[in-house]
């Protein structure tokens, strides 16, 4: 098992949020059209939730951003009750399957204008990511 943790301020995260280039650079399409159906200042702390998540889903993967994984390499979106669900894709995909990982599962939590993320990356096997990563 693999875990990684995040915290940011949305207000911080805000001027990331509010700009088109960089929101078409960090967020899907689909994490986007989710983020859009609220209002301005819920979309801001939506945005900065997936966000977090998406950086302590590197910390699970042991990368930083550029190191293999690009932002839109992990997408973050919510399912039919609300909880972030992650989907991996290009470098972040690769690097999880190198690391033995068969499943990521995430949460978040906002209080004020904090935004935290917890990630956890769970091995297809006991003892498979922990082996995987001292062999690397």
């Amino acid at each position: 098992m693999r875990v990684g943790v995040d915290l940011l301020s949305v207000q911080r995260f805000s001027p990331i949020a509010r700009h088109d280039r960089y929101r078409s650079l960090v967020f899907t399409e689909d994490e986007l059209a989710q983020a859009c159906t609220l209002g301005p200042e819920r979309s801001v702390e939506r945005l900065a939730g997936r966000f977090c998540v998406k950086e302590a889903t590197c910390k699970v993967l042991g990368r930083g951003f550029w190191q293999g994984i690009r932002w839109r390499d992990i997408e973050v979106l919510g399912d039919p009750w609300g909880r972030p669900v992650v989907t991996l894709s290009g470098g972040a995909r690769r690097i999880a399957d190198e690391l033995g990982l068969s499943g990521l599962e995430v949460t978040l939590t906002h209080q004020a204008e904090l935004v935290v993320a917890v990630a956890i990356g769970v091995a297809e096997r006991p003892g498979d990511c922990d082996a995987r990563s001292r062999s690397s």
